[in-house]
C-alpha cells in the first residue's frame, strides 16, 4: 500500500522524510500559536483589562521583550558548545522545555487581584522564567532546521515548510479576537476570563504540540576539530563579524520594528469603525477578523510555492526586496482609498485589504527566504571557522524577533500617551471599562484623528527602512554551491581520517 505523500518515510543522507518534515512544521505550528498569542495580546490585556497606564505597560512589556532578547545570543553560545552525543545538539531542547513554556504563559494572564506595581513585578518575573525557558526552545527548533541536510536545496525545502507551519499558528492564535467577541456577546464569559482560558488553549495545547518537533532528525556532525574552537565562548560570539548575511538581515529586520503603528484593536475597535451590509451591523472587531484572514491565509496558502517563486526570482534577495517594494507601495494606495473618514465605507475597506493582502503573500515568503539564508550562512561559518553555529546564529535571529517585538512595545506605550488614551475611564454607573469597550470610549481629538495614519503608513516606514539595509546582502548562488562542495571534500577527508585512526 503507498503512504500518502506527506508521510512517506523515504530519506537518505540529504532527502529529509516529509514524515519528520510535517513533524517539525507542526511543532513549529504550536509554537508560534502560544508565542503570537502571549506578544501579540499581553500588552493589549495588560493596558485595557488590567488597567494599567500605556506609558508603563509599554515599559513592562518591553523591558521584558528586551531581555528576552539580549539573553538569547548566550543561550545559543552554551547551546553550541555543550558536550552532546551524535544527533542531540538540539533535539532534546524540544522535549523538555515546552510545557513548562506553557504553564508560564498561561499565569501572566491571570489576575491576582493585586496592586498595580505587584502586577508589574508578577508579570515581570513569571517574563524572565518564561523567556529563559523559551530562548532555549526557540533557538533548538529553528537552529535544527540547519542539521537536517547537508543540501541548501533540502534545507530551503525545510524552511519552506517549517515557515509555513509557524505561519499556521501565527494565523490560528488570530482567531482570538472573534472567538473573544463570541464569548462576551453570548455572555458565555467576561472578556477578561477569554484571555485566561485563550492562554491556556494556545500557551499549553501549542506548547504541547510544539513536542513533535523532537522527531526531526540531525544529519551533520560536528566538524572533528570543532571542540578546540569551542574553548572559548566569547571568540565565538567574536566570530559572527564574519557572518555578513546574519549581520545585514539582522539589522534590517531591526530598522523595519521603527515603524509608527500600535496593535490592530487600537483601530478597528475605535468609535465610528462599523459597517451595515445587506442590514446586519458588522462591528470593527468583526472586521478584524476578515481582515486576519485576508492578511494571513493567502499568504500561508502561498507559501507552498515560494521554493519555485525563489527559483524563478533568481535569488531569495530578489524576493525580500520585491516583498518591500511591493508593500510600500500598496499601503500608499490603501492610505489614499481610506482617507478622510472613507474607511468606514465597507467598499473602500475591502478595497484597502484587498490591497494589503495582495502585499501581504510575498511578504510571508520573506521568513522562507531568510531562514534559507541563514541555513546557508552556517555552512560559510564552518568553512571559515572550523566550527558549526546553528545555535549561535538561529539564537540571533531569535534575538532579532525578540528586539523586534520589543521596540514597537516602548513605541506603542508613548504614542497610546501622545494620542490622549485613558485607561480609567467608566460607564454611566461608574463601572470600569475594559478590552473594546474601553477603546470604543476614547474621544481624544489625535486618536481620532490619526489612528488610519499609524494603522496604514506606520508598517510603510518600517518596510522602506528594511528595503535600505538589505540592498546591501549579497545573495551568490555559485559561491552557495562552492561551498558546498569543499565542505562535502572537507567531511569525507575527516571520515577517511577518523577510519584509519
Amino acid at each position: 500500500m503507498k503512504t500518502f505523500f506527506l508521510f512517506s518515510k523515504e530519506e537518505s543522507e540529504t532527502k529529509v522524510a516529509n514524515n519528520r518534515l510535517l513533524a517539525h512544521a507542526a511543532g513549529l505550528s504550536g509554537q508560534n500559536m502560544a508565542y503570537n498569542f502571549l506578544s501579540s495580546r499581553l500588552f493589549v490585556f495588560l493596558n485595557t483589562i488590567l488597567g494599567i497606564p500605556a506609558e508603563k505597560t509599554g515599559i513592562i512589556t518591553g523591558v521584558s521583550t528586551m531581555w528576552d532578547a539580549i539573553n538569547d545570543p548566550f543561550i545559543g553560545s552554551l547551546m553550541d558548545h555543550r558536550k552532546h552525543k551524535p544527533g542531540y545538539k538540539m533535539r532534546p531542547f524540544l522535549l523538555y522545555t515546552p510545557l513548562i513554556i506553557g504553564v508560564l504563559i498561561a499565569l501572566m494572564f491571570v489576575d491576582f487581584g493585586l496592586g498595580e506595581t505587584q502586577t508589574i513585578l508578577m508579570v515581570m518575573v513569571l517574563y524572565v522564567l518564561f523567556d529563559t525557558f523559551y530562548s532555549f526552545h526557540d533557538t533548538a527548533i529553528w537552529g535544527i532546521s540547519a542539521l537536517t541536510s547537508p543540501s541548501s536545496e533540502e534545507r530551503r525545502r525545510v524552511a519552506q515548510w517549517i515557515s509555513i507551519g509557524a505561519g499556521a499558528g501565527g494565523t490560528i492564535a488570530g482567531l482570538f479576537p472573534m472567538l473573544k467577541q463570541i464569548m462576551v456577546d453570548s455572555n458565555v464569559m467576561s472578556e477578561k476570563h477569554t484571555y485566561l482560558l485563550f492562554a491556556c488553549i494556545f500557551g499549553v495545547g501549542g506548547m504541547a504540540l510544539a513536542m513533535l518537533a523532537y522527531l526531526q532528525k540531525e544529519k551533520i556532525a560536528a566538524p572533528p576539530n570543532e571542540s578546540e574552537s569551542k574553548k572559548d565562548i566569547f571568540k565565538s560570539l567574536l566570530n559572527l563579524r564574519h557572518n555578513k548575511t546574519l549581520i545585514i538581515i539582522c539589522l534590517a529586520r531591526i530598522v523595519q520594528s521603527l515603524s509608527l503603528t500600535l496593535a490592530w484593536e487600537y483601530f478597528f475597535e475605535s468609535e465610528g469603525v462599523a459597517y451595515n451590509i445587506f442590514g446586519t451591523e458588522i462591528t470593527g472587531g468583526t472586521a478584524q477578523i476578515f481582515y486576519g484572514y485576508v492578511m494571513g491565509i493567502p499568504g500561508a496558502l502561498l507559501n507552498f510555492f515560494t521554493v519555485p517563486v525563489i527559483k524563478k526570482m533568481g535569488s531569495n534577495k530578489k524576493l525580500l526586496v520585491y516583498a518591500e517594494i511591493i508593500n510600500i507601495v500598496t499601503r500608499l494606495l490603501a492610505f489614499v482609498v481610506g482617507a478622510n473618514d472613507r474607511y468606514k465605507n465597507f467598499s473602500s475597506l475591502l478595497i484597502v485589504m484587498a490591497l494589503l493582502g495582495s502585499a501581504q503573500i510575498l511578504t510571508n515568503m520573506k521568513g522562507i527566504a531568510e531562514r534559507s539564508l541563514l541555513t546557508d550562512s552556517v555552512d560559510e561559518m564552518e568553512l571559515i571557522t572550523g566550527e558549526r553555529t546553528e545555535g549561535i546564529t538561529f539564537s540571533m535571529q531569535n534575538f532579532v524577533s525578540k528586539l523586534t517585538a520589543a521596540i514597537p512595545k516602548f513605541i506603542q506605550g508613548y504614542m497610546l500617551k501622545w494620542f490622549g488614551f485613558n485607561e480609567k475611564l467608566t460607564d454611566s454607573s461608574g463601572k470600569a471599562l475594559e478590552g473594546s469597550a474601553l477603546v470604543r470610549a476614547q474621544t481624544a481629538p489625535r486618536f481620532l484623528k490619526y489612528r488610519w495614519h499609524q494603522f496604514i503608513l506606520g508598517p510603510a516606514i518600517g518596510a522602506a527602512l528594511y528595503l535600505i539595509v538589505i540592498l546591501f546582502l549579497k545573495d551568490d548562488k555559485e559561491r552557495t554551491a562552492e561551498i558546498e562542495r569543499q565542505l562535502k571534500e572537507k567531511r569525507a577527508l575527516a571520515e577517511k581520517e577518523k577510519a584509519a585512526a
